[in-house]
């Protein structure tokens, strides 16, 4: 028997992960936003289970119970913010993300990353809540902690780390990376699950006075996953949302704010 929970922050390369592994392992595969979405009772001996929850007792009781060993994911605090800005608009269910605890996405849908909107989200519970999903399971006794930034330098090597936590795989691991490459899944998502996968990229994005003040509202998430903010300090506003728009093919009605500051 192989059960594993991927259990994290939305938008920490989680979805990602949960494909490597079930190819990896031959694991039958689930997805859902809460726990009771899932008739676990049921569910085969060899499967992976990906969920964004909280570390509760009731819960962390009950995957043991079921003889799941779980895998969080943990990626830098404003390449998660950024990937839910981009994310949001094309995917109305984030609104289920902890069954909708401190509010949802609606506020940032369609908005730049120097929006007011988004600069109000990043600082707000609702982001404060999501952050701290990984966070909390990170240093949990049993749990298989996997940072994004390595995951994606050095693939393999991760990869061959947590097999020697659960054990020797049953595919391929060269034929495995290659097909679940995030060029490869990306053809594969009608709502633009996967899009850049390039860690930092927050640094081009974001002008110095609003990573900032991100990441001190978010001070417990960077600290406690080991994250730091060193934005650029030449990145205008105009310059941020100039890339941030051709970063992404723009939802319709999607246009350029009124903002035309050019300092940092």
């Amino acid at each position: 028997m192989n059960r594993l929970a991927v259990v994290g922050t939305p938008r920490s390369g989680n979805t990602w992960l949960r494909v490597i592994l079930a190819q990896l392992y031959d694991l039958a595969q689930y997805a859902v936003h809460t726990p009771d979405a899932l008739d676990w009772e049921t569910l085969p001996g060899n499967c992976i289970v990906q969920l964004h929850w909280h570390r509760l007792p009731p819960f962390t009781t009950f995957l043991a119970t079921q003889n799941f060993r779980v895998v969080t994911m943990a990626r830098h605090p404003l390449d998660i913010l950024i990937s839910i800005l981009q994310f949001s608009p094309y995917e109305p269910q984030t609104a289920c993300w902890l069954d909708g605890e401190n509010g949802d996405e609606t506020a940032i849908h369609n908005k730049s990353v120097i929006s007011p909107e988004f600069l109000s989200y990043a600082v707000s519970r609702r982001a404060e809540a999501l952050l701290s999903i990984s966070r909390e399971w990170w240093e949990a006794p049993g749990v298989i902690p996997v940072r994004y930034e390595e995951l994606v330098q050095d693939t393999s090597g991760v990869l061959l780390r947590i097999s020697r936590e659960l054990g020797a795989f049953v595919h391929s691991l060269s034929q495995v990376i290659e097909a679940c490459s995030i060029d490869k899944l990306r053809s594969t998502s009608p709502n633009r699950h996967f899009w850049k996968g390039q860690p930092g990229l927050w640094r081009s994005l974001l002008p110095s006075d609003i990573a900032q003040e991100i990441a001190k509202a978010q001070a417990n998430s960077f600290s406690e996953l080991g994250y730091e903010c060193h934005p650029d300090s030449w990145l205008t506003r105009t310059e941020a949302e100039r890339r941030w728009y051709s970063f992404i093919q723009p939802a319709s009605g999607i246009t350029l704010s009124d903002s035309t500051d050019s300092k940092p």
